[in-house]
């Protein structure tokens, strides 16, 4: 019925998808004023970006209303990368010390680079590899819009940091399509989200050594992300046994119908046994801010305000904070110099607090090596300080953590949750641990990982050769490595491998949050509660029985500000002329959002003692 009435109407329908609940169509933007009554016009925004987007709501027939839910979409506002990329990092083969070389006040100083072999030791993997759980048989897919120009930039990550004695490893770039012939999807090239594309494929593999790492891509259209074209066509020709995505934007911004269709993908993953993980984001609360502060107030991604994903979030390492506030010295956690095969320097677990790089953390401003501020905000504070702004902290770089707010309805301001904007309900799932919120709504990130790019002296790096998207040599040694940053968009790919670990051995597993809830229930139920504290100012570890590393002090604060308008959303700010810190509205004097026991915003359920999460999977 809606295949006809479109080809009636002019359009050109290519398909509709095995799940029948979308329908791949294109037309003129005449077709689209006279069928839909709504025009496409050019736009610029305050922040001076281009885009086309329609200027009202689509209208169907009253006849297909019920059997349509939205048009995803009519605008060419695309999801972003959740990474923060801070720039290259180097190698010096003498000192067995890595060092950076960007601009975030850090030039030449030396960092704790994290590699493969740095995580499986701090989160409790290699004792899987070294009984054979490495991968092997399962399938990751990395959801990107752009390929790698140079596809040996996997091995020679793989190389550089010893994973090519995992020889079953194997790497491919896809563009599937569902309808043939038609545009379904197709070569995308590189579009500046290389750098991206490079991270995920390189991550999942990080964890995973043996697993198949396929890069599955579609090029954008004029009104749709090659990322909602990339997911729907590989679940209908080739459904791998996990996905990763670690792009996104915001519920109030993406629209109901794109926000639906992206929950409707998730779904149909879920319900074909494919686990898939979304990273959370880079944003603190305020997902819809991409400047150096919070201009839209709380307000929740669109693909991660789904129940049918695993969310996950952002945590940094403590050491060098209890280092600067406790005097425990980093070198308790780290080595002085790096392993020559490996490029290993982590001892052991080490303590972590949430992700957050900007001027609003309180562990940040309170510093002593920062000035030990006693406040963000106001005139006299951290965040409005000549100190925060020459040292590159007035930014909103935090693990964003917040409630869905507007999965369904349309806000009256645009960009703000308002007007008949409702979160998503709460899944039967999230429930059991302590400080999950009675908020009736979908609240996210459900897990986390390390993701700090540089700011308590610990990064991510990754490979990549292609200089025109902004790589590097891509060497080890007396030169620009690798790219060296942070973000969720590390953590999502590298917690896909972890999955791959655990589907060798049991299969697919799809939705996985069932089991993490329930496993998560069962440890705050049965350990003490200071049993797994992950944030210990002593240096102390979790107990060897946890699973989850419960991250209890820091936050995901973000400073915020006045907008375009002269409008403050979600804001305690002392002056109008000053920076404030993002809050919630229900409690305007504090700050969105702390860490504490179980569950949080800025961490979720916590990080993962990777073995022990194995031997408890049911």
């Amino acid at each position: 019925m809606v295949r006809d009435w479109l080809v009636n109407h002019g359009f050109a329908v290519h398909g509709i998808y095995k799940g029948e609940f979308a329908i791949d169509f294109s037309g003129t933007a005449g077709l689209v004023r006279s069928t839909f009554h709504t025009e496409l016009h050019n736009v610029v925004l305050p922040n001076g970006e281009r885009h086309m987007s329609s200027m009202s709501d689509p209208q169907v027939p009253l006849a297909l209303a019920p059997v349509i839910q939205g048009i995803a979409s009519l605008h060419d506002f695309r999801p972003r990368p959740r990474s923060r990329i801070a720039g290259p990092v180097s190698y010096d083969k003498t000192t067995g010390q890595w060092h950076a070389h960007f601009n975030l006040g850090s030039d030449g100083q030396t960092f704790h680079a994290v590699g493969p072999y740095d995580f499986a030791r701090i989160y409790n993997v290699s004792p899987l590899w070294d009984k054979g759980f490495t991968g092997k048989g399962v399938t990751i897919a990395l959801i990107e819009d752009s390929n790698l120009a140079h596809p040996s930039d996997w091995a020679t990550f793989r190389r550089t940091f010893g994973l090519d004695k995992f020889t079953g490893a194997t790497f491919e770039q896809i563009y599937p399509s569902a309808f043939l012939p038609g545009p379904a999807c197709t070569n995308p090239g590189q579009n500046g989200d290389e750098i991206e594309a490079a991270l995920d494929v390189e991550w999942a593999s990080a964890t995973a050594p043996d697993a198949h790492i396929e890069l599955v891509a579609c090029a954008n259209t004029n009104s749709t992300s090659g990322l909602d074209s990339a997911i729907l066509n590989l679940l209908d020709t080739r459904p791998p046994d996990i996905i990763s995505d670690s792009y996104g934007y915001c519920e109030v911004l993406s629209g109901a119908a794109e926000v639906a269709l992206e929950n409707m993908e998730e779904q149909q993953a879920s319900a074909q046994g494919v686990t898939f993980f979304i990273a959370q984001g880079d944003d603190g609360a305020d997902q819809c801010s991409y400047g150096n502060y919070s201009d839209h107030g709380i307000s929740s991604g669109d693909n991660t305000a789904s129940a049918y994903a695993v969310d996950v979030g952002g945590t940094d390492f403590m050491a060098q904070y209890n280092q600067d506030v406790h005097g425990i010295p980093v070198g308790r956690y780290w080595s002085a110099r790096n392993q020559p095969r490996t490029l290993q320097s982590a001892f052991s677990y080490i303590p972590e607090i949430p992700w957050n790089g900007s001027c609003a953390s309180r562990l940040i401003y309170s510093d002593p090596v920062n000035g030990a501020y006693t406040s963000a905000s106001g005139p006299d504070g951290f965040c409005n300080s000549s100190y925060a702004k020459k040292n590159f902290f007035v930014n909103n770089a935090a693990g964003s953590g917040e409630p869905s707010s507007c999965f369904t309805g349309k806000p009256s301001i645009h960009g703000v949750v308002s007007g008949t904007c409702k979160g998503n309900p709460k899944p039967s799932w999230q429930t059991g641990v302590p400080g999950i919120p009675d908020d009736g709504v979908r609240d996210q990130p459900d897990i986390s990982f390390f993701a700090g790019y540089g700011t308590w002296g610990s990064l991510y790096v990754e490979c990549l050769s292609d200089a025109a998207q902004g790589g590097t040599a891509c060497t080890p040694y007396n030169d620009a490595i690798l790219l060296g940053g942070g973000g969720t968009s590390f953590a999502s790919p590298a917690m896909a491998g972890i999955q791959a670990l655990v589907d060798q051995k049991h299969g697919k597993q799809g939705n996985a949050n069932y089991v993490l809830y329930a496993l998560a229930a069962k440890q705050f139920k049965e350990q003490p509660a200071e049993a797994c504290n992950a944030s210990s100012v002593e240096g102390t570890l979790p107990a060897a029985e946890c699973v989850f590393n419960d991250i209890t002090k820091g936050d995901n604060a973000v400073p915020c500000g006045m907008n375009h308008k002269g409008k403050f959303y979600d804001c305690a700010a002392d002056t109008d002329k000053d920076l404030g810190v993002l809050a919630p509205a229900s409690k305007p004097r504090t700050p969105a959002y702390k860490a504490t026991r179980g569950y949080d915003f800025p961490t979720g359920l916590g990080s993962l003692n990777v073995a022990k999460l194995f031997d408890a999977w049911p």
